[in-house]
């Protein structure tokens, strides 16, 4: 499917600037129609007041603020925008947001900074909408993207229904990259349960969406699976990872578990991620 509409949030963090041209950038290649929303009810990042009314006008006063910088910048790109601008406290928000998404082909998300005093409330803010969206998700660092607009991506495969809705929601972005790798780590585990991955399927399929894709398999030895691709990250050059909601059976592991929270923790790319 086409990206067509696109919702990117939008803060007063650092990451917002590199976020909101990203979002720019996948407006004019995919001719997207594209939203910004922020939260009503979000502290200023340097506001020191502890009152609650005071933190709600100036919440109110910052989203303003935020949606004007967004349209007067889209502008001067040539894009006419439409933005958002959520109220309530931080679970209302979350879920008013994730109402939201449903209707967007692609919603672009921050990774939480741990430095921040909004981190909780942004972490909570992030997994809401990736549960109860249903959308991909194209969160992208606090520490910024390696390269834009992004030219090589890397599939992190385990034949997982996770991990192929991801790639699928991924096609569009992939199929105008320069290269793509679909990476393969044979654990022990699944070298035991004998697990057929069908990676020469995917990158078969792939390439009848013109998507060439090469296939790297990696032992992971004493790495663990997280490791691996943080590897394969840096030593191919790596913009985008594609990955799937890996997870245990608990209930917020399924979402956000094993490698999906340690690669959202670590992020060195943007990561698109799909549930």
């Amino acid at each position: 499917m086409a990206i067509k509409d696109i919702l990117v949030f939008l803060d007063d963090g650092v990451s917002n600037v590199e976020r909101v041209q990203v979002a720019f950038c996948l407006a004019k290649t995919h001719n997207a129609k594209l939203t910004g929303a922020t939260l009503a009810s979000m502290k200023p990042m340097h506001a020191k007041v502890s009152d609650d009314k005071a933190i709600a006008r100036m919440g109110e006063k910052l989203s303003n603020k935020l949606v004007e910088d967004f349209q007067r910048d889209a502008q001067l790109q040539g894009l006419s925008v439409n933005t958002l601008i959520i109220f309530g406290d931080a679970h209302t928000s979350a879920q008013k947001m994730s109402h939201y998404a449903r209707n967007y082909d692609l919603v672009i998300l921050r990774q939480p900074n741990p430095a921040r005093d909004h981190y909780d409330r942004l972490n909570m803010f992030s997994q809401k909408v990736m549960l109860l969206s249903g959308r991909p998700i194209l969160f992208m660092p606090y520490i910024g993207a390696r390269k834009l607009p992004f030219e090589k991506a890397l599939i992190a495969w385990d034949g997982t229904p996770a991990a192929t809705r991801a790639v699928h929601d991924a096609i569009p972005l992939l199929s105008s990259l320069k290269e793509v790798v679909i990476l393969v780590v044979e654990s022990i585990k699944q070298i035991h349960s004998k697990k057929d991955v069908l990676v020469e399927g995917l990158a078969a399929h792939l390439a009848n969406h013109d998507v060439k894709a090469r296939i790297t398999r990696v032992r992971p030895g004493i790495n663990d699976v997280s490791g691996v691709i943080l590897n394969q990250i840096s030593e191919n050059a790596i913009d985008l990872l594609v990955i799937g909601g890996y997870g245990t059976p608990t209930f917020k592991q399924k979402i956000f578990g094993g490698v999906s929270r340690s690669m959202l923790n670590s992020m060195i790319v943007p990561v698109l991620m799909s549930h």
